[in-house]
C-alpha cells in the first residue's frame, strides 16, 4: 500500500469514527471493482467496524433486503451505483454516504471524502502545541 492510499484510508477511517461508528457496527459497502473499494474496505476495518460487501449487480429490492437482513448502520455507496444505493437505503432506513467521484446523490448524507477532508483542514488550522525545551542536566558528559 503506497503513502497516498494509506493517507486516504486513515482520513476515511477518522471520518467514520467521527460519525460515531466503530467496534460492533456494520457498514455496507456498495462499490464496483474500482480503486475506491480497497480504500473504503480498509477504512471500515481501521475504524473497527465490520464490512458488509454488497454486489453492485443486485436490484434495489435485493440490495434493500441485504441492508435490512444485515442490520447495517451505514451504507457507503460508490457514485456509479448511487441510484440503486440511495433508493435501497431510503427503503431500509439507513444513512448513506457516497465514495468516489463527486455526484449529486438525492438520498445521500454527503461524501465521505468531503467529511474527511473537512476534518483534516480543521486539524491543520488548530494552533500548534507549545513545545517545551529539555536541557541536559548540568554535569553530564554527553
Amino acid at each position: 500500500m503506497n503513502a497516498e492510499t494509506r493517507y486516504r484510508v486513515r482520513i476515511q477511517a477518522a471520518a467514520l469514527k467521527r460519525l460515531g461508528l466503530g467496534c460492533g457496527d456494520r457498514i455496507a459497502l456498495l462499490c464496483p471493482d474500482t480503486a475506491e473499494f480497497p480504500c473504503a474496505h480498509h477504512a471500515v476495518l481501521a475504524a473497527g467496524a465490520a464490512v458488509v460487501p454488497v454486489s453492485p449487480l443486485l436490484t434495489v429490492g435485493e440490495t434493500m433486503r441485504v441492508l435490512v437482513d444485515s442490520r447495517v448502520d451505514l451504507l457507503l455507496c460508490h457514485s456509479d451505483v448511487v441510484t440503486v444505493g440511495a433508493e435501497a437505503a431510503r427503503m431500509a432506513g439507513v444513512r448513506m454516504f457516497t465514495i468516489g467521484p463527486p455526484t449529486r446523490a438525492p438520498g445521500a448524507d454527503g461524501r465521505l471524502e468531503d467529511l474527511a477532508e473537512a476534518m483534516m483542514v480543521r486539524r491543520r488550522r488548530a494552533p500548534a502545541r507549545q513545545r517545551t525545551k529539555r536541557h541536559r542536566p548540568i554535569g553530564t558528559p554527553w
